[in-house]
C-alpha cells in the first residue's frame, strides 16, 4: 500500500465517529475523576491526551487559521524568552532549560473542543461529569460529617478540596456551567434540566459556606452586569426590560449584603483596606488582605525591571525571597512557612512572563469570548453561549486577580473543561448538530 493511501486510510479512521466517542470516553472520565479519584483521573487524562494528538493533525487545516492556536505558539516563545532573560539578569534562579507548561497547559481547551465536535449533548455530558466529579470529591476528599457539622455552626468549610479558596472557585464555576447547561438542554428533558438547576443551587451554596471573598466579589460583579450582558447579546430586548432587570439586581444584591453572615466575612478587614486607600502603604499589617497587598508591592519592585518578558516561573520565588516582609513572614508565621505564590495570577504572570505573556493570555480570553459573541444571532442557544462565556471570563479574571487559580492544577482543570465547552460550540456553526 502506498504512503498516500495509508495516510488517507488513517485520516478516515481518525475522522470516524467511533474514534471521537472513545476519545470523549476518556475526557468524560477525566472530568468525573480528576478531583474525586485522582489516580483514576490521571489515567483518563493520559488516555485523552494520547488520543487527542491525532485530532490536532487531522484538524490542522482549520487550526492553523485559529488565533488561539497562534497564541499557544506565542506563549511557548515568550516562556523561552523569559527563561533566557532570567539567565542574563539573575542566573542563580534560572532553570537548566525552559519550562513551557505553566502557560501552555491552559490551551488544553483546544483538544477538548475538538473532541466534543461542537455536539450539544457531548458538552452537556462533559458539564455533568465535571459537576458530579466535584460533588463526589466533597465526600471522598473530606471528613464529610465533620464538614457538615462545622457548616451548621457557620464555620468556614472546604470539603477537602485543597483549601476553601478552591472550594469557592469550583462552586462558582459549577453555578455558571450548570446554568448554561440548563439553557442548553431541550425543555422536554426535564430530568436533566432539574439536575442542572439543583447543581447550580448547590454550586452557589458551596461559594457561600466556603466564604472566599474574591469569589463573592466576582459573582457580585457578574450579577451586576447580567442585565447589560443579556441586553447586549439579545436575550432581553427593550430598555424597559433592561431597567426592570437592574431593579431586580439592585434589590437582590442589597438584600444579600444586609446578611450578618455576609457582612461579618466581607467587612472583616475593612480597616486594612481603608488604611491602604488613604495611602498608608508602608505599614500594611500581615492579615489575609495585607499579605496580598505586600506581595503585590514586592512584585512591582521586581516587575518594573523586567517588564517585557519577565524572569520565568522562578521569578515568583525571587520576589518572595527578595522581600524582607515576605521572608520574615515565612520565618515567623507557621501557616506561611511554605509561601510560594503571590496571591494573584495576574501579578504572577507579569512577574514570570511580563507584559508579553500577560497580553497573550488576555488575547486568548478575548478571542474565545469574541467568537462566542459573534454566534449570538439566531437560536437562543447561541445567545446563551455568548452570555455565559463572557460571564465566565469576567468571573475568572476577577478571582484570578486575588488568587493563583490559573497556575494551579485544580484551577487549570476547571478552566480547560469549561472553556473547552465554549470553544467547541463557538467553533461549530451548527452547535445543535448530531447528538450522542
Amino acid at each position: 500500500m502506498s504512503s498516500i493511501s495509508m495516510a488517507s486510510s488513517s485520516s478516515r479512521y481518525l475522522s470516524h465517529q467511533l474514534y471521537y466517542q472513545i476519545t470523549r470516553f476518556f475526557l468524560f472520565g477525566y472530568a468525573l475523576c480528576a478531583i474525586a479519584f485522582p489516580d483514576a483521573g490521571e489515567v483518563f487524562r493520559a488516555g485523552f491526551l494520547l488520543l487527542s494528538l491525532p485530532l490536532l493533525y487531522t484538524h490542522w487545516p482549520q487550526l492553523k487559521k485559529d488565533p488561539i492556536v497562534w497564541a499557544f505558539f506565542g506563549v511557548i516563545i515568550v516562556q523561552c524568552l523569559s527563561w533566557a532573560n532570567s539567565l542574563m539578569h539573575i542566573p542563580d534562579i534560572a532553570n537548566s532549560y525552559p519550562h513551557v507548561d505553566r502557560l501552555a497547559k491552559l490551551f488544553l481547551l483546544v483538544p477538548i473542543g475538538l473532541a466534543l465536535q461542537g455536539r450539544k449533548d457531548a458538552v452537556i455530558t462533559l458539564a455533568a461529569c465535571f459537576v458530579l466529579g466535584v460533588f463526589i470529591a466533597c465526600y471522598t476528599q473530606s471528613d464529610f460529617a465533620n464538614q457538615i457539622h462545622k457548616l451548621l455552626h457557620t464555620h468556614r468549610v472546604d470539603f477537602g478540596l485543597k483549601n476553601a479558596q478552591y472550594t469557592s472557585m469550583l462552586g462558582g464555576v459549577i453555578a455558571i456551567i450548570s446554568a448554561f447547561s440548563f439553557c442548553l438542554v431541550d425543555k422536554s428533558r426535564w430530568t436533566t434540566r432539574t439536575f442542572f438547576a439543583l447543581s447550580a443551587s448547590l454550586g452557589l451554596a458551596l461559594t457561600l459556606v466556603s466564604q472566599s471573598r474574591q469569589v463573592w466579589l466576582a459573582l457580585a460583579i457578574v450579577i451586576a452586569l447580567t442585565p447589560a450582558l443579556m441586553f447586549m447579546v439579545g436575550l432581553i430586548k427593550g430598555k424597559t426590560k433592561l431597567l426592570l432587570g437592574y431593579a431586580f439586581v439592585c434589590v437582590t444584591l442589597f438584600a444579600i449584603s444586609q446578611s450578618d453572615y455576609i457582612q461579618n466575612r466581607a467587612l472583616k478587614e475593612s480597616a486594612v483596606i481603608s488604611s491602604v486607600v488613604q495611602g498608608n502603604l508602608d505599614n500594611i499589617p500581615m492579615t489575609s488582605v495585607g499579605v496580598r497587598l505586600n506581595s503585590w508591592l514586592a512584585a512591582w519592585d521586581v516587575f518594573q525591571n523586567t517588564a517585557l518578558v519577565g524572569l520565568g516561573e522562578n521569578g515568583i520565588g525571587y520576589v518572595i525571597s527578595s522581600s524582607e516582609k515576605l521572608s520574615e513572614l515565612k520565618k515567623t508565621v507557621p501557616m506561611y512557612s511554605n509561601l510560594s505564590h503571590l496571591h494573584s495570577n495576574h501579578v504572577e504572570t507579569l512577574v514570570a512572563y511580563g507584559l508579553a505573556g500577560f497580553a497573550l493570555i488576555l488575547f486568548t480570553y478575548f478571542q474565545l469570548a469574541r467568537r462566542c459573541f459573534t454566534y449570538r444571532d439566531g437560536a437562543d442557544n447561541n445567545k446563551a453561549l455568548a452570555f455565559f462565556c463572557i460571564a465566565f471570563f469576567i468571573y475568572w479574571l476577577t478571582i484570578n486577580a486575588f488568587e493563583t487559580f490559573n497556575s494551579r492544577s485544580l484551577g487549570v482543570f476547571a478552566f480547560v473543561i469549561i472553556s473547552g465547552c465554549f470553544y467547541s460550540l463557538a467553533s461549530t456553526k451548527n452547535n445543535t448538530q448530531g447528538e450522542d
